[in-house]
C-alpha cells in the first residue's frame, strides 16, 4: 500500500506541474488591442467548396421555389417545407463525406436516414391528398424528389437525376397548360422545380461525377455522424478546454478496491464448493445398456421433438406496392367521379349519364372492368392491374399511369392518348377517332409493350394491331440532335 500511495504522490506533482505549464502559456499569449476573448478562440475550419456551392444552390434555386409555393398555397406550402428540409439533410450528409471516409454499405442507410425521412414525407402528403384539386402540382415533387436518392447511385448519378426530372415534367406541363392563362405563381412554381432539378444534375456533375465524393484521409463517417449533433448542440468555450480532473486519490481506490472485493469472494466460495470431496456421490452410474453410443436403436426413441414452427411473417419489401386496405368506391365528388380499390369486381363498374365537364379518375384497381357511359372531359386510369376501361368520348386526354397489364377501348372520340410508366397497354381505336382525316395522339413515356389497334383496317372491317416504338436511336450530327425509330429487319 505504501508503494501505492508513493506512485499517486508523484502523479499528482506532476499533474499540477503540467496544469502551471498550460497556465503560464495562456497568460503569456498576445492578443490584439480590444479583441474579445471569443475573437481569440480558434476559427472554425473553412467549408470545402463541393458544400459552399451546394449552399449557393439553395439559396438562388430552393428559396425562390419556396416563395411561389408559398403564393400557391395550401398543401403544395407544406409539401415544400418537407422539400427544404430534405435538401439541407442532404447538405449535412455532403459536408460529412467531406470529412469522412467512405461508409460500408450495410452503414449507408443510417446515414441517410434524415433525408429518408423527409422525402417519404413529400411522396405521403401526395399519396393522402388524390382528390385534391392541387393534386398534379403534389405529383411534380413528389415525382421528382427521388432525384435526392443519387447519393446512393454509383457509378451514373448524373443520368439518375435526369431521369426522375423527366418523370417530374410530365406533371409540370399539366400544371403549365391549365395554368398559362390563369395565374402565373402555378405556371413559376412548376418550372422553377424544373430549374431547380437542373441545377442540381449540374452540381453533382461538377463535383461528384461517378459517385458522392468521400474523404480519403478522412475519419470514420458514422463515428462523425454520431458526433456531428453533440458539437454542434454544445459549442466550446472560447477560453479553451477545461484542465482534465485530478487522479483519484489513495482513500478513493482503496474505497473502489473494497467494493469489488465481494464478488471476487463469492468467485472463490464457488470453486471451493465445486472442489469438495464427495460431490458426485449422489449420482447414478449408468448401465451399459442404456448408452445411445453403444446401443444404436436407442437413438430414436431419444430423439426430443422440435417444437412446431410458427409462421413466419414475411419481411416489407421496400418499394413495392402496398396493399389497399380501404373499400370499393364509386362516387361523384364535384365534378370529379372518383372509382377506387375495386379488386376482382365480378360486374362492370359503370359511370351512368357523366356530364360534359366531370371528370373521371380511376385509381387501384386490379382484375376488374370500368365503363363510362357519356362523353367527358379527361379519364385517368392510376395504379391498376389487369383491368379494363371501356370509353365512349372524351373532350381532351386519357392518362394512363403506373399500371400494369390494362386495355383502353374508346368507342367514340379522343383527341390524345398520354401513357407514363406503365407496362403493357392496349389501346383499341374506333372508326370514328380516325375517320375523316382524323388524328388520335398517343404520347408515351417509361413504357413498355405498348400497342394500339385500329378499327375497320384489318380483315372483315376488324382491328389492326400497331406496336409503339420503344427504342429510339439519337445521332449529335453537327451540333444538333437527331432522333429517329431503330427498325429491324430481318
Amino acid at each position: 500500500m505504501s508503494d501505492l500511495s508513493t506512485v499517486l504522490k508523484r502523479l499528482e506533482a506532476a499533474t499540477q506541474r503540467l496544469e502551471e505549464m498550460v497556465s503560464g502559456t495562456r497568460a503569456s499569449a498576445p492578443s490584439a488591442p480590444g479583441a474579445s476573448p471569443a475573437s481569440s478562440a480558434e476559427a472554425p475550419a473553412a467549408l470545402p467548396s463541393s458544400v459552399i456551392e451546394f449552399d449557393a444552390l439553395l439559396d438562388a434555386h430552393l428559396r425562390a421555389f419556396e416563395s411561389k409555393a408559398q403564393a400557391v398555397g395550401g398543401l403544395v406550402s407544406d409539401q415544400a417545407a418537407s422539400l427544404a428540409a430534405a435538401l439541407k439533410a442532404q447538405r449535412e450528409f455532403i459536408l460529412l463525406a467531406s470529412k469522412a471516409k467512405k461508409p460500408a454499405q450495410a452503414d449507408l442507410p443510417a446515414l441517410l436516414a434524415p433525408t429518408q425521412t423527409h422525402l417519404e414525407a413529400v411522396i405521403k402528403l401526395r399519396e393522402s391528398s388524390r382528390s385534391s384539386p392541387l393534386f398534379n402540382h403534389l405529383s411534380i415533387v413528389s415525382e421528382g424528389i427521388p432525384a435526392l436518392g443519387w447519393v446512393a447511385v454509383e457509378p451514373t448519378p448524373v443520368p439518375y437525376i435526369g431521369e426522375m426530372k423527366d418523370a417530374a415534367q410530365f406533371y409540370s406541363n399539366r400544371v403549365i397548360k391549365e395554368y398559362r392563362d390563369k395565374d402565373k405563381n402555378h405556371v413559376e412554381f412548376a418550372q422553377l422545380f424544373t430549374v431547380l432539378l437542373t441545377e442540381l444534375q449540374a452540381y453533382v456533375k461538377k463535383f461528384h461525377t461517378t459517385g458522392v465524393a468521400w474523404n480519403m484521409k478522412g475519419g470514420d463517417a458514422k463515428s462523425l455522424a454520431a458526433s456531428a449533433p453533440a458539437a454542434s448542440s454544445a459549442p466550446a468555450p472560447a477560453g479553451g478546454a477545461p484542465p482534465p480532473p485530478p487522479p483519484p486519490s489513495a482513500a478513493q481506490l482503496e474505497k473502489f478496491g473494497g467494493a469489488t472485493s465481494a464478488p471476487a469472494a463469492a468467485s472463490a466460495n464457488l470453486f471451493s464448493a465445486l472442489n469438495k470431496e464427495g460431490l458426485t456421490s449422489g449420482l447414478r452410474k449408468v448401465d451399459k445398456s442404456e448408452m445411445t453410443h453403444k446401443n444404436p436403436e436407442l437413438r430414436a426413441t431419444s430423439v426430443v421433438a422440435a417444437a412446431p414452427s410458427k409462421p413466419v411473417a414475411a419481411a416489407p419489401k421496400f418499394g413495392g406496392a402496398v396493399a389497399s386496405k380501404a373499400p370499393p368506391k364509386c362516387a361523384l365528388e364535384g365534378s370529379k367521379w372518383v372509382v377506387e380499390n375495386y379488386v376482382n369486381s365480378p360486374e362492370p363498374i359503370v359511370i351512368e349519364n357523366p356530364e360534359l365537364r366531370h371528370t373521371v379518375y380511376i385509381y387501384n384497381c386490379q382484375n376488374s372492368t370500368i365503363q363510362v357511359k357519356g362523353k367527358v372531359n379527361a379519364v385517368t386510369l392510376d395504379n391498376c392491374k389487369k383491368s379494363g376501361l371501356l370509353l365512349e368520348s372524351v373532350v381532351s386526354t386519357v392518362d394512363v399511369v403506373n399500371c400494369k397489364s390494362v386495355q383502353v377501348q374508346i368507342t367514340g372520340k379522343a383527341p390524345t392518348v398520354a401513357i407514363d410508366k406503365t407496362d403493357g397497354c392496349q389501346v383499341y381505336l374506333s372508326k370514328e377517332s380516325v375517320a375523316n382525316g382524323g388524328e388520335v395522339e398517343v404520347l408515351t413515356a417509361m413504357s413498355s409493350e405498348c400497342n394500339v389497334l385500329v378499327e375497320g383496317e384489318g380483315e372483315d372491317g376488324g382491328f389492326v394491331e400497331r406496336a409503339v416504338p420503344e427504342q429510339i436511336k439519337n445521332t449529335v450530327k453537327a451540333g444538333k440532335m437527331e432522333s429517329s425509330i431503330v427498325e429491324h429487319k430481318g
